[in-house]
């Protein structure tokens, strides 16, 4: 039996003609939120709808998920009329096999652009949804900061840095959450991941686990 893929499927009425660059907004489908697409869990395969019969694909329209609703951008070149019903087909990354990877990090050994993790192979096909730093000894000394960014093969992902500050990795436990994971993130048994620090003013103490969450590629069973 094939995997069938994972939609849910927004819909909204325009109320006022939506010119080409503008924005709408489309309410969560229902049993969603928006913990069901951030963090790397909207999967590519989207499209857009315009009354049933007008079909765009993402390059033609894009989207952000807020706390409440989903905004559209326009993009198709040409304005929305008043009236017109938009549904969007909206893929979810399928599967529920998620491996957690963590990394100690001592952060005054972060002395500027470097490595934190060269190489390390999680040896499985999948994508990184999610970064973030769970503090365990604190930062006490002000103005120190670093971003750590995940890189499969050398090439960082879109997203998913987690910019630590001396305000910010304090108190123990405190979780640093990365920036949401776009782009660049795929990788098979055989690719390498590296943890890339930038932007480095370094810290003299405090250290924690970075955390990089990984969903396993779903085959296709027959």
């Amino acid at each position: 039996m094939k995997n069938v893929d994972k939609f849910a499927v927004a819909e909204v009425t325009l109320g006022s003609a939506v010119a080409n660059s503008g924005t709408f907004d489309v309410p969560y489908p229902s049993g969603t939120t928006q913990n069901s697409f951030n963090a790397g869990l909207n999967g590519s395969n989207i499209s857009m709808w315009v009354n049933n019969n007008d079909k765009y694909d993402s390059t033609k329209f894009s989207l952000s998920f807020g706390a409440s609703v989903i905004t559209v951008t326009n993009s198709t070149g040409a304005s929305l009329a008043a009236g017109s019903t938009i549904r969007l087909n909206l893929d979810q990354v399928d599967g529920n096999d998620v491996a957690i990877l963590a990394f100690p990090v001592e952060l005054a050994s972060i002395t500027g652009a470097q490595d934190v993790v060269t190489d390390f192979r999680p040896g499985f096909d999948g994508t990184i949804e999610d970064v973030s730093f769970a503090v365990d000894k604190p930062v006490t000394t002000a103005s120190k900061l670093a971003t750590l960014t995940p890189a499969i093969g050398g090439v960082s992902t879109t997203g998913g840095a987690v910019a630590l500050t001396s305000a910010g990795a304090t108190p123990m436990g405190k979780v640093v959450q990365g920036s949401a994971v776009t782009g660049a993130n795929t990788f098979t048994r055989d690719s390498k991941l590296s943890i890339k620090a930038t932007g480095v003013t370094a810290f003299a103490e405090g250290n924690g686990t970075l955390y990089v969450r990984c969903r396993r590629a779903v085959a296709n069973a027959y």
